[in-house]
């Protein structure tokens, strides 16, 4: 008999991310607390407080990117049965762009509308799409073999989801690159489709739903 250690479990990753997350949403509010001593020296609160609109637009934007990556990323994770190395990394690569979420939203309230505009919608934008370019690094260096066990009450076949996971992986660099690129042409516009993505991401089980007859129609049927 082969003797090996076992994997760790998946509930340790989900503890992790949890926490990641947690800090990530109460390091976002820090931007808008810090107003207030400025706000309170201010003669017209209320004009001062539409002044830092950028700031709330920010705060808002970024509330809704991790809340909505933190329904997506424990939607996929209920159905993924037992833990190695790829998905152990795999996770850690999503929770190092959590944690520089507030580092972008922070650059983008402050760059709103000044100069130096497109640099705070391009690293917003980096900070948005970069853990799809290493999840897609990370699947081409394993030539697209994607090592993941999944429940039995998968919606899918195994290989149907693997192939949709592949799919939506390069689609959405695909577009994140067209639009970090954007952002250095016209960096409002580049905004624009971030809220886009954004809003369009705001109900992932929803939009899986949504999709599952066409996945099922287009894969399953060529796999028969």
């Amino acid at each position: 008999m082969e003797i090996k250690a076992k994997n760790i479990s998946h509930k340790l990753i989900d503890s992790l991310s949890d926490g990641v997350f947690s800090v990530a949403l109460t390091l976002l509010g820090f931007n808008v607390v810090s107003l207030v001593p400025a706000l309170t020296k201010s003669e017209n609160l209320n004009t001062a407080l539409g002044r830092e609109w950028p700031t709330f637009l920010a705060y808002i934007l970024g509330f809704v990117v991790l809340i909505s990556m933190w329904y997506y990323y424990h939607m996929g994770g209920q159905y993924v049965e037992g833990t190695n190395a790829w998905i152990v990394w795999n996770h850690a690569i999503t929770l190092l762009w959590v944690s520089l979420m507030p580092f972008g939203v922070s650059l983008l309230a402050s760059n709103l509308n000044t100069p130096n505009m497109k640099w705070g919608v391009f690293y917003f934008g980096i900070c948005l799409f970069g853990m799809y370019w290493f999840t897609f690094v990370q699947m081409l260096l394993r030539k697209f073999v994607i090592p993941v066990n999944f429940v039995d009450d998968l919606p899918l076949r195994p290989e149907t989801m693997r192939k949709v996971m592949i799919i939506s992986v390069s689609t959405v660099s695909v577009i994140g690159v067209a639009m970090v690129s954007l952002s250095l042409v016209n960096p409002w516009l580049a905004l624009s489709g971030y809220f886009l993505y954004v809003l369009a991401n705001m109900n992932p089980v929803g939009t899986y739903n949504r999709a599952l007859p066409r996945m099922i129609a287009r894969f399953e049927k060529e796999s028969v």
